[in-house]
């Protein structure tokens, strides 16, 4: 027996060094389209990952730099691309409803894009979600949630899809039935935060993770940087006791949890944060910066998702984007765990 237990982690060894060798010859850099002004990015299948269509120039350009740009021309658009080929195809084409964050549910090949509309000198009106066939990019529905939120990022959970609502103290929750099935008759419900503090100067709930049974979510502000445990059931914000260095992350925007370490995308400040957290997410430990430097390949990054011993990154060049935003060459960019 003892014989067995050795030959089958030897194997398991084995195959997980000859995927990560393999791994060392993927691309450090993929190039999404001219013009592309991404923001949300996703894993699929496979080597698989998805990318949203912003509007960062038609959206913050009025109220941050007095500057009026149209929409732009990729608003709601999806690339799939392929980590190991770098290989990107247009999987849903333009809607002019900019697309923020993305989740996959492998369970009905579903992924649901939170998407909203307007700008925010003249008062930004979120959509919602749209939910499209992640293998062939047909549209399977349209949920509208209401005015006066900014609905920002989305999970996928066992039985509800959770977003962030970055101007009120609130999450939105939109239920699932078995297997990840919608509802004959699907409808977002919001949910309160108290113990969520808000910062009234800019954005705040952000990025979002939690283990696929979604009783405890975390949520991180991203004006404050404080992290949030979010009881689902009751919508009580608890802020982590982080210990180390760093207990707050400030311009936090996307998370990545991979087991009990999570992964904090600070898009202004160019660095991901890696903290390991507590089994029942109360509190962790932060343990070093990503990225960080001269050298770094981050770009005001906002979303990240993580693949075997890599994160990756979409990099926006936001401040490229208010010359000529028709020229500015967004990328994934691959950053070692």
């Amino acid at each position: 027996m003892k014989a067995l237990k050795t030959s089958i982690l030897a194997v398991v060894f084995c195959t997980l060094s000859m995927g990560a060798a393999a791994q060392r010859n993927w691309p450090e850099a993929i190039p999404i389209p001219i013009g592309f002004e991404a923001e949300g990015i996703e894993l699929g299948k496979g080597h698989e990952f998805f990318v949203g269509g912003f509007s960062f120039s038609s959206v913050f350009g009025p109220a941050f730099f007095g500057i009026d740009h149209e929409l732009s021309a990729f608003a709601g658009a999806i690339y799939k691309g392929n980590l190991r080929t770098g290989e990107v195809a247009i999987l849903v084409h333009p809607t002019g409803k900019p697309v923020s964050g993305l989740s996959y549910d492998s369970r009905t090949d579903y992924l649901y894009a939170a998407t909203g509309s307007g700008d925010l000198a003249s008062g930004f009106i979120a959509q919602g979600v749209i939910i499209y066939d992640a293998s062939s990019g047909h549209l399977i529905m349209e949920i509208g949630f209401g005015d006066g939120i900014v609905i920002n990022d989305v999970l996928v959970t066992r039985r509800a899809v959770y977003f962030t609502d970055s101007i009120n103290p609130n999450l939105w929750k939109l239920p699932l039935g078995k297997g990840g099935r919608l509802p004959s008759a699907p409808a977002a419900e919001m949910i309160f935060m108290p113990g969520f503090v808000m910062d009234f100067t800019g954005f705040n709930a952000n990025g979002l993770v939690g283990k696929f049974d979604g009783k405890q979510l975390v949520v991180v502000n991203i004006s404050t940087g404080v992290l949030y445990r979010v009881d689902t059931a009751t919508g009580v914000a608890s802020p982590l006791e982080i210990e180390g260095a760093e207990q707050l992350f400030p311009n936090g925007d996307g998370l990545y949890l991979d087991g009990r370490t999570l992964y904090i995308m600070q898009n202004f400040s160019n660095k991901i944060a890696v903290v390991q957290l507590s089994g029942d997410l109360s509190g962790g430990e932060f343990i070093r910066n990503i990225g960080e430097g001269p050298d770094t390949p981050l770009d005001i990054a906002t979303t990240i998702i993580g693949f075997r011993d890599s994160i990756y990154a979409i990099n926006t060049h936001f401040f490229e984007i208010f010359s000529d935003p028709t020229m500015v060459q967004t990328e994934v960019v691959r950053l070692r765990k």
